[in-house]
Order: structure tokens, then sequence, then C-alpha cells
């Protein structure tokens, strides 16, 4: 954590190369051949990631026209989104994936594979959503895009925001985590005036949107900032350790959820050496295109693989849904990650 700022910086160094050959080759969200998307839960029903940004992003910034550039437009689930809702403007994304790039343009998008160091014309606005927090430089990053603004170009930019608690302080390519006055601070310093700003929306809560506008080059003074979510770690590492313990018990357990918060859990407890019946998700693409070591069902079928234990891994927020739909199935859930984790 910066001493000056409160900023903090991820303890893997990543440079440039290294994360070319990561984004460029090995990353998985959002390219894949299947088009999954995350997709939250609402009492509406299931709502997919691209819908909530779509919306969001509208929201901040509800006269799009010109050009647009989406920065990580990813297989271009949002791009597509927002080209059918706003006819009038030319859309076109940028990204450092080939497969997702590949994915885009299979759908009639125009999108190119590169960085924002890349980006050769100029743009009425440009969108960046969930990016910052991937790169080495954000000032740099920042400086790039300012510089492909036309002379009253915008720019939104929306990352996971550390205001609130949140798990994002363990995922390793993150590698910079900001409060909202963080990301304000920095477009300062790089020439651009904050204009807008939405902390979380009612599915997405931990992160922040940001609508910038070119300005001029102004030094901000610094005040020292102790994010909030330094004090989830703690309670992380808590619960990493009583899901330890439940799996230590020998149990032949079922999983709820195969997704970010699972994929969180294998990693830091005990849970890949754990014998582990089956994933219960009610995604489809997930159950279809996994790469777990253990098959992935609906909940229904839970029974026929005589399963009856089942370890909630999904945002906490589901907890109270989830949890009376295993019952009403005659399982039985645990309940490890709490509302406070959320």
């Amino acid at each position: 954590m910066c001493r000056e700022c409160g900023l903090i910086r991820d303890g893997v160094g990543f440079e440039f190369e290294d994360l070319t050959a990561h984004y460029g080759k090995s990353y998985q969200l959002n390219t894949t051949d299947s088009g999954e998307e995350h997709v939250f839960f609402s009492p509406a029903g299931p709502v997919p990631r691209s819908q909530v940004i779509h919306d969001w992003i509208v929201q901040i910034k509800p006269d799009i026209s010109g050009s647009v550039l989406e920065v990580g437009c990813g297989q271009g689930s949002v791009l597509e989104r927002l080209t059918a809702s706003f006819p009038q403007a030319q859309f076109s994304g940028i990204d450092m994936n080939e497969q997702a790039a590949g994915r885009a343009r299979r759908k009639g998008l125009d999108v190119k594979v590169g960085s924002s160091t890349d980006i050769v014309d100029r743009y009425d606005l440009i969108i960046a959503f969930g990016v910052l927090e991937h790169v080495p430089s954000p000032t740099n990053f920042l400086t790039d895009l300012r510089e492909r603004l036309s002379p009253r170009g915008e720019l939104v930019v929306g990352q996971p925001m550390q205001n609130v608690p949140s798990y994002d302080l363990f995922f390793v390519d993150h590698l910079h985590h900001f409060t909202t006055n963080h990301v304000r601070l920095l477009g300062q310093n790089v020439g651009l005036e904050q204009t807008g700003l939405l902390e979380g929306c009612a599915l997405v809560s931990n992160f922040s949107l940001h609508r910038f506008r070119k300005a001029a080059l102004e030094k901000p003074a610094i005040h020292f900032e102790n994010p909030p979510s330094i004090q989830s770690i703690r309670k992380y590492l808590d619960a990493f350790a009583k899901i330890n313990s439940f799996v230590s018990q020998s149990r032949r357990i079922a999983v709820f959820g195969t997704g970010e918060v699972f994929t969180l859990l294998y990693a830091y407890t005990d849970l890949a050496t754990t014998e582990i019946a089956c994933g219960l998700d009610d995604n489809r693409d997930r159950r279809e295109n996994h790469a777990w070591p253990f098959p992935v069902i609906r909940p229904e079928e839970a029974h026929s693989l005589s399963v009856s234990d089942v370890l909630l891994s999904v945002n906490p927020r589901y907890n109270e849904m989830v949890v009376e739909r295993l019952r009403a199935l005659g399982l039985k859930p645990t309940v490890i990650l709490d509302n406070d984790l959320s």
C-alpha cells in the first residue's frame, strides 16, 4: 500500500510482455467459443453481465453518438448491445486476446487485436470496463486513452472499487486496487476531469463507473486513504480456514456454483485436493464447457450422484435464495461465506 495515497499494488511483478502473453493467449474470461457470460441472478430472473454493464454505461452516459471505441472489449458482448441501442453511433473495439477478438468479428463487430498503445484514431467516446485494474501503469493507460479522444471526447471507465469489502484483493491479475477517489485523482493527474460517478449498482455493488472529459493537466493534492476493503482480508482468510476444516472431515461433497467465487475458493483452500462429487450450476454454459475435474450438473440432478452435503460457493448475496432452493430439493447446504463478505 502506498504510504502517501493508500493505493494498493499487487505483489506480482507483471510486466507488459507478461500481460501480452497472459491476455493474448491464456485468458479465459469472456473469450470462450461457447460465448459464456457471467450471469447475475435477480428477483426478475438471470441477467447477463453484458446487459448489466450496458445499462450502467447508459445511465452515466445516456447520449452516445459519434465514434465510440471499447478498450478490452473481449468477445464483444457489451459492444453488441451498445451497437443495437445506439445505431447512429459508429462502434469499434480493441482487445489483446486473439480468440476473443475473432469471436467478436464473427458477430459482425469491428474489433482489432491490440492494447491501448495500438489505438491510432480519435474517438468521441472511449469505454474501458474492467481494464484499469489489469494494467501495469494506470497512469500510462489513462494517458494513452486521453490522447486518443477527440477535442470534445469523453472517457468512461469502470473497475472494482475498494470503498466496500470484497475479495478483489485476492485476484492475482488485478494489479492495482482503487478507491473511487484514487481513480478521480489518477484522471486529474493526466488531464481528465471527472464529470460523473456511480458507486455500485444493484447487481455489481463493488464496482465504480467514472465519466471523464479532457481538461488541463493538473497535479492533485494527495491525501492518504485507507481502503475499507483491507478489512475484508482477515475475514476471507478466516473463511478459507473454515472451509479447510469443513472439507477435512472427509465427507463427499458437492459445491453449488462453479464460477468466480468457486475459482477463488479452489485457489486459496483445500478444495483442490478434496473429493468433489459434482458441481451444481444453473448456468448451462458452465455445465457444458467447464474444465473442472468433476461433473457439473443441474441442482435437480444431485441425488443421481448420491450426494447430500452441498457447500455454497457463490456470492453471499445469493445465500438465502440458494439455501431455500437446496433444502426444497432435500439437500443439506453449508454456508461459510456470509453476507459480511459480499
